[in-house]
């Protein structure tokens, strides 16, 4: 069983990782989808010292922290290293993702089913993080108990 938990944990991640990969790789198309998220105007003046600082926009900035926020949890969901916090990240990124780009609610016709699909896939993707912050490293091996004769 162990085997198993390994697969599918290291299968899982791929997932994260190639979209983590994906969004590094073409920033433009993830910045653009990104800076549809608006910024609430009570953290706009920090946003505005941080684009200052960085020298590159919010929307930008969010689309890098995106990729590296996918691609890092999902390596180090793959190699089993500090799984449970790394699976607990990814939950707060996909509830934000899932929150900010698939508001089904918001929407009607075959545009709002198909985010509600994706919203749904989201939350089966929770499910599955939850399970893998469960586990942790993964089920421990059973060490016998000691026995003591009276010989």
């Amino acid at each position: 069983m162990p085997a198993f938990i390994s697969f599918g944990r290291f299968l899982f991640a791929v997932l994260f990782i190639f979209s983590g990969a994906a969004k590094l790789l073409d920033i433009a198309a993830t910045t653009e989808v990104v800076s549809k998220i608006a910024i609430p105007a009570l953290l706009t003046p920090y946003t505005a010292d941080l684009e200052t600082m960085a020298g590159m926009t919010m929307p930008k900035m969010l689309a890098i922290a995106a990729g590296v926020t996918e691609l890092l949890c999902g390596v180090m969901i793959a190699f089993n290293f500090a799984a449970r916090y790394f699976a607990l990240l990814l939950i707060v990124f996909v509830i934000v993702a899932t929150y900010t780009q698939h508001d089904f609610w918001n929407q009607s016709g075959p545009e709002a089913t198909n985010n509600m699909i994706h919203a749904l896939k989201n939350l089966s993707l929770i499910g599955a993080l939850l399970i893998i912050a469960g586990i942790g490293r993964g089920p421990r091996a059973v060490v016998a108990e000691p026995t003591y004769s009276d010989a």
